[in-house]
């Protein structure tokens, strides 16, 4: 994601980042490097070249939270991760063409806040981003800047969870959340394993279901990745909102009894990350299994999930 303000006049320099990683990845301590590529149409004076980087976590309220919640909204602000600041080139003239501008980071939390994976939420987002701004000098003309992102990933270094696989039983005789009406005499036996519901980021979600017995058609077979946001504001109260991350369907039509379904979910990136337990906010995930009837009527298995990563 780019952002570029430029000054007026056929002869306005423009500014592009070129990250020494075409994937914009890095992990805390390592270097962050690469150029900014000045380009002008003519000789250009300038004030200074400087280079911003900024971390931060922005949280957001949804729209009843904001109802509900005035004096909560006005105690919500960005949290500082990192921040820093400086000059990359000083003042002078810029000759007409293409000039690049070398710099380095070493990219490491600011004050006492750890970095966090990137992550782009609904209520919830981390994001690091980098500016190079050229000020304008003299009266007249505008500071020239260009943004982008870059993404930050942050492995655990000890006391990796092990893995906690999980089997449960979607019966007529326990259901525990359904959506719709179930007719009389109605009778099912889904059997679900998940390998692990603690697990790295970066693999799959996995596993399988197999609908052993019902005497009404199996309409669908769906899993729901979803997303819990949960943001405090101390004595003022807190917010929690789930959202769906993404849906997958992994049986359609009359689905076939006496058969193992693979379930292999991919977790999207960015729009998932390691959980979080922090005091002004937290994210969790959770799996629904949604199993849907001819008739319209659902059954649904909420599996909490943890991830984390290597």
């Amino acid at each position: 994601e780019r952002t570029t303000s430029m000054g007026k006049g056929s002869g306005s320099p423009s500014i592009e980042i070129r990250l020494s990683r075409y994937n914009r990845v890095y992990q805390p301590g390592e270097v962050v490097a690469g150029q900014a590529i000045l380009t002008t149409a003519g000789s250009w004076s300038h004030n200074g070249i400087h280079l911003k980087v900024e971390g931060i976590v922005n949280l957001h309220l949804s729209a009843n939270a904001v109802g509900l919640f005035e004096a909560f909204s006005s105690n919500i602000k960005p949290l500082q991760l990192m921040a820093l600041s400086k000059e990359v080139q000083p003042a002078g003239k810029l000759a007409e063409g293409k000039i690049a501008i070398p710099f380095e980071f070493k990219l490491q939390q600011t004050g006492t806040r750890p970095l966090l994976d990137t992550y782009h939420g609904v209520y919830v987002s981390v994001q690091y981003n980098l500016s190079v701004e050229m000020l304008k000098s003299g009266m007249f003309g505008q500071n020239v800047m260009e943004t982008t992102e870059f993404i930050v990933e942050v492995p655990i270094k000890e006391n990796v969870p092990s893995k906690s696989p999980k089997e449960f039983t979607m019966s007529s005789d326990n259901v525990k959340k359904s959506r719709g009406t179930r007719e009389q005499g109605h009778t099912f036996n889904i059997r679900c394993r998940l390998d692990s519901t603690t697990m790295p980021v970066t693999q799959p979600l996995s596993g399988k279901i197999m609908v052993e017995e019902t005497n009404r058609p199996v309409k669908s077979i769906n899993i729901q990745l979803i997303r819990v946001e949960t943001i405090n504001a101390g004595s003022d109260g807190s917010m929690k909102e789930a959202s769906e991350v993404q849906n997958v369907q992994l049986g359609v039509g009359n689905v076939k009894a006496g058969v193992d379904i693979p379930v292999h979910v991919i977790l999207p990136r960015l729009f998932t990350s390691p959980s979080i337990q922090q005091t002004a906010f937290q994210l969790d995930f959770e799996a629904n299994i949604v199993v849907e009837f001819d008739n319209d009527f659902s059954v649904i298995e909420n599996v909490p999930l943890s991830f984390y990563r290597l």
